[in-house]
Parts: structure tokens; C-alpha cells; sequence
């Protein structure tokens, strides 16, 4: 989802990348941007790679860092769908760039499509 908003499911209100999951209690995401970075970072400088294994492991990640910021058991469907989603959309989009910064291109875009999909996806 190229755009930073998408209408809101009752067309009142524009849900933001920003407060994406403002409905599961965070009001500003760039937390878990920082803290799936900071997961990736665990074992020494995380580099990216336009590789399957990159992936699996930045879904997985991501997933931990929702998990740690989020005050709900698991991971609800809607976002899981989304997650997917955005991996998909950011391997497309990185797969010819290598040299692409995780910290400054993949990871704003991962969480940016992560946020627009839930936006999308979200009850």
C-alpha cells in the first residue's frame, strides 16, 4: 500500500502508518520499527540480504516485537495477513537492490506496508 493513509473502516476517521494499531493499544508505531530492529540487532550488526532467510527472519521479528509491544495474546489474524502481505510487497520491492539500508529503507518500508495493510485488513 503505496499511500500513507487508508480510509478507515466507517469512512469518519484516516488510519496513519503512524497509529496503524492505535486499536491494539499503540498509539505511535515507530516503536515497533525500533524494536524489530533492535531483535534483528541481538546477535551482533543485522545486515539485509534479498533472501528468503532474511525474510523469515524479519517476519519473525516482527511478529516478536508486536508480541512484546502489544498488551493482547498472540497475533490476530487481520494481523498476521498483514504481515505477510508486506513481506511479499518489501521482497518484491528490494529484491534488485542488495545494497538497500535496513535500518533507513527496509525496515520504514516493511512497517509502513505492515501499518497500510492492517489499516486495510483491520475489523
Amino acid at each position: 500500500m503505496p499511500s500513507d493513509t487508508t480510509p478507515d473502516r466507517d469512512g469518519d476517521e484516516e488510519c496513519t502508518t503512524t497509529e496503524s494499531f492505535a486499536d491494539h493499544g499503540l498509539d505511535d508505531g515507530s516503536v515497533l520499527i525500533s524494536r524489530t530492529y533492535n531483535r534483528l540487532a541481538a546477535d551482533g550488526e543485522p545486515a539485509f540480504e534479498p533472501t528468503p532467510e532474511f525474510f523469515d527472519t524479519l517476519e519473525a521479528a516482527f511478529i516478536w516485537a508486536y508480541i512484546g509491544t502489544i498488551d493482547e495474546p498472540g497475533v490476530p489474524p487481520h494481523v498476521e495477513a498483514a504481515i505477510e502481505d508486506a513481506r511479499e510487497f518489501t521482497r518484491q520491492e528490494f529484491e534488485n537492490d542488495p545494497d538497500a539500508d535496513l535500518r533507513t529503507e527496509v525496515l520504514p518500508t516493511f512497517y509502513q506496508q505492515v501499518a497500510g495493510f492492517h489499516c486495510a485488513y483491520r475489523d
